[in-house]
């Protein structure tokens, strides 16, 4: 995606990410799903990056967590971000896809899990989560992404950005059939 391509909140979100990269809290959102009985969940996860297409960016979670089973149910998520030092907040209502080792997005699967630390990886052999802990068990890490992997693709379907500092201001984006449409509103 070039430059002229690439859809302004975008292009503000990646300036934020920058603005606030010296601060480890902005690399986490909050991530809304509808739970099976209908009530929302709200969740903090870590932003992984975006997808080569920069169409879409990622999350990861255990296979075997609420969130997977929720998804297969209602793809529609909503994910807030608020960056402290530029005092700005991006809401994405969003399409998620779940990706897991051995699909088509093996290639996002295997970056991803190269990405972590052995901490991170870790979980991912952990029991099942909700049961108990097993603590003491040694865990064998491995270089390829465990079945438990997972990778939450999120698909941007309108963006609503509100700027707080000095001049405040609010822009609603969303996708349309012929590509990103923007409209300022009041905040």
């Amino acid at each position: 995606m070039t430059e002229a391509e690439t859809p302004v909140w975008l292009q503000q979100l990646k300036r934020a990410i920058r603005g606030n990269r010296r601060d480890a809290h902005n690399r986490y959102v909050q991530f809304a799903t509808l739970g099976l009985d209908g009530k929302p969940r709200v969740r903090m996860v870590v932003f992984r990056g975006f997808s080569l297409s920069e169409a879409s960016f990622f999350i990861i979670t255990d296979a075997r967590s609420e969130k997977v089973e929720e998804l297969a149910q209602c793809p529609d998520v909503e994910v807030s971000w608020y960056f402290t030092q530029t005092r700005e907040q991006f809401r994405l209502q969003c399409s998620a896809v779940t990706h897991s080792h051995g699909t088509d997005a093996d290639l996002h699967c295997d970056t991803l899990w190269k990405g972590l630390s052995d901490t991170a990886k870790a979980q991912f052999f952990w029991p099942e989560p909700g049961l108990p802990s097993g603590e003491g068990q040694s865990l064998e890490i491995t270089m390829y992404p465990p079945e438990t992997f997972t990778v939450i693709e999120c698909s941007p379907q309108r963006v609503d950005h509100l700027v707080l500092a000095k001049i405040q201001r609010r822009t609603l984006s969303d996708l349309t059939a012929s590509g990103w449409t923007e409209v300022s509103i009041n905040p």
